[in-house]
């Protein structure tokens, strides 16, 4: 028991740290822009160029592209994610400008299969594999992974002549590319018995990147996203690539 309670102690400990330095590192990267106020403003008449959609907050539902036979994600799978950016505009009042940033996003995947991973002999090689769950029916069977994700986005939108009709309709088009690194993982299983959560899945891969899309009007946007990597490493798991989509709420 006690060598239980020390490992915990080592997950909570390492998490905190993770999440003590992304906060640090926003406090940077704010301050690196300027002045925070002058960051969040929209200024319709000022002569400086006209920045938009610095902050993203996403509500999406994440599931796998192909799944192993008898095995489906559920309709459910409700994930988050919340982005800071920094919008360029390519000139004055553009409707074109580029943009990056730095964001945190939680998929919550539901399924009704379960992990198993077993030990190949020859090369002491392990492999982790989705199978089907046929046990008790469970209230909640999910995977959740965590990521701190650097996105990229080239923006085109609308730009009317005054802030008040820019607030009223506004297009946008923002297809883009990210990049995740992985800072955790577990399973959840919850029957009316028993509940059982499982940190650090074997042999996941640390980090994914794919491509990413944004279209909609004034603030409200449907957002998606495809995984070009899958969840496990190449050659030590079963192949599920993840895709999500959502809406997504843009502001200043």
């Amino acid at each position: 028991m006690l060598g239980i309670g020390k490992r915990k102690c080592k997950m909570i400990n390492k998490r905190a740290l993770l999440t003590y330095s992304f906060i640090y590192f926003l406090i940077g990267f704010n301050y690196a822009q300027g002045r925070i106020i002058d960051q969040v403003k929209i200024r319709a008449d000022d002569p400086d160029k006209e920045r938009f959609d610095r902050i993203a907050l996403d509500l999406k539902t994440d599931h796998w592209l192909e799944t192993p036979p008898g095995v489906e994600s559920r309709l459910y799978s409700i994930g988050i994610s919340a982005i800071l950016y920094k919008d360029i505009p390519l000139s004055k009042k553009s409707n074109f400008s580029i943009a990056y940033g730095i964001g945190l996003s939680s998929d919550n995947i539901h399924h009704n299969g379960t992990f198993v991973t077993s030990t190949n002999t020859p090369n002491n090689q392990s492999y982790t594999k989705l199978v089907p769950y046929n046990g008790i029916k469970p209230k909640i069977n999910k995977l959740t992974l965590n990521y701190i994700e650097i996105p990229f986005e080239l923006r085109f939108r609308t730009m009317n002549k005054s802030l008040e009709e820019r607030r009223r309709f506004n297009f946008r088009f923002y297809p883009g590319f990210k990049a995740g690194y992985m800072m955790g993982n577990h399973t959840k299983f919850v029957t009316d018995q028993t509940k059982i959560k499982v940190y650090r899945t074997p042999n996941t891969l640390p980090y994914r990147y794919g491509p990413t899309l944004r279209i909609g009007f004034n603030k409200l946007s449907f957002v998606a996203f495809y995984s070009l990597t899958g969840i496990f490493e190449e050659g030590k798991g079963s192949q599920l690539n993840t895709f999500s989509i959502g809406i997504s709420w843009l502001r200043f």
